[in-house]
């Protein structure tokens, strides 16, 4: 009888080399630099005119808030203990309901959606009813003003009080000033240069708890000849300020969590992105801007920054001080 020969064991098939670097890209530099490069380009794109203040916002908005949750789910990964480590797919599930979570809000914001009316300010708008009953309690009143061409660099204002009234009678007032500004900006140690500050819009809130139509009451002008101002209700479609507060903060203690889960002795970088995000959030939203841009958002990440980042570190050091010794022995240990 002939012998029977073995039939050789499949080797196991190796990743090949384009995966692994591929792989090693994408975990690497491949988002940072698409989010950095999406951001400069709405920002120089909007800065050119090319494109609406609102799409550069959000695309801009977008780019950092990619940017903040991949560089969170690599803190994660990397300071996260053997025992401990989290999972890519929930690494990046988590990442992605993030970024939506903060987007929401800001995208809501910056796209108020068709207006449910519009008028001209003026004197003879007194009387001028605002139909606006059946679509909510709560509006956004966006003023804007159209100033003339000027042959001068001059600062020129406009200043506006108006009376909305609703069905019962009860009237609410809202006034502010718009305008545009010039000041001298040094270039290097002696030149300077004029630079052109403009704020034409601004945004109020209106309450309207009977959900009646709205009757401009009172309108009264003051400042700059040949200036015209309009103004137009939008639904309120960010969430109520309690909701919003109360979101934002229940999703850093989840960072906090998460970062104490995973080593609590690392630096709690996901709980600093995520309350200065949380920040940069509630500014940006609370923020009187009628039609906010590129600008009005960067100066919200900054005062997001300035607040979310010390509001952070402390809860993350209280956190540290009243963990049970055992426990933070024990994961001292397991690193």
């Amino acid at each position: 009888m002939g012998q029977i020969t073995p039939r050789p064991r499949p080797r196991p098939r190796r990743p090949s080399i384009r995966r692994l670097l591929l792989a090693d890209a994408l975990s690497t530099w491949v988002v940072p630099a698409l989010s950095v490069t999406a951001l400069a380009l709405a920002i120089l794109l909007n800065a050119l005119g090319l494109v609406p203040g609102e799409v550069a916002a959000a695309i801009a908005a977008l780019a950092l808030l990619v940017l903040g949750a991949f560089t969170a789910a690599v803190s994660l990964r990397n300071s996260a203990t053997t025992e401990r480590t989290i999972p890519g797919r929930w690494l990046l599930a988590g990442a992605t309901l993030w970024v939506v979570l903060l987007y929401y809000p800001l995208h809501c914001r910056i796209f108020p959606g068709w207006p449910l009316a519009q008028a001209r300010l003026d004197a003879s708008a007194t009387g001028t009813v605002l139909p606006v009953a059946g679509h909510g309690s709560r509006f956004d009143l966006v003023v804007d003003a159209h100033l003339p061409l000027a042959s001068e660099q001059r600062d020129r204002t406009v200043h506006y009080d108006l009376d909305l009234v609703d069905e019962r009678g009860e009237p609410a007032h809202y006034a502010g000033e718009l305008g545009d500004h010039w000041r001298m900006r040094r270039l290097g140690r002696r030149g300077t240069a004029p630079s052109h500050y403009e704020h034409l819009s601004t945004s109020h809130l209106v309450d309207d708890p009977t959900g009646s139509n709205l009757r401009l009451d009172r309108v009264v002008l003051t400042g700059e000849p040949g200036a015209t101002l309009t103004a137009a209700v939008y639904p309120h479609r960010t969430p109520a300020a309690p909701l919003l507060y109360a979101g934002a903060g229940l999703l850093t203690l989840l960072a906090l969590g998460l970062d104490l889960w995973t080593h609590p002795r690392a630096s709690p970088v996901t709980t600093l992105l995520t309350a200065t995000a949380a920040g940069a959030l509630a500014t940006f939203v609370a923020s009187g801007a009628g039609h906010p841009g590129v600008r009005d958002l960067l100066g919200a990440v900054i005062a997001g920054g300035i607040i979310g980042v010390p509001l952070g570190a402390l809860a993350a050091w209280v956190a540290r001080k009243t963990l049970p010794r055992s426990g933070r022995g024990k994961s001292r240990r397991r690193a």
